[in-house]
């Protein structure tokens, strides 16, 4: 739940920033160059850090998701093994 918390706040800073952000005009050109070229990297350092928490998000599921198969294949394993043995057992 967490997780879910955390990425709905960096959705939201997002829109916020992208809300909220505003060009340096010039007289002849309409806005600043440079100035573009400044926000865009902003926006790119928020996407980027947004990326990496969800990576991390995503790496810590899989990891959970691994175990579990793991932990159930040997289970499985165990249980066939163990009615191997008993039918050899029988005959």
């Amino acid at each position: 739940m967490g997780d879910i918390c955390f990425q709905k706040e960096q959705e939201a800073r997002i829109a916020d920033w992208l809300s909220k952000v505003k060009f340096r005009r010039q007289i002849f050109g309409g806005v600043s160059q440079a100035d573009v070229f400044k926000k865009i990297g902003e926006l790119n350092d928020m996407y980027r850090d947004a990326l990496i928490a969800e990576r991390a998000r995503y790496d810590a599921l899989l990891a959970g998701k691994l175990s579990e198969h793991a932990r159930l294949s040997k289970q499985a394993t165990d249980l066939a093994e163990g009615s191997s043995a008993k039918e050899g057992d029988s005959e």
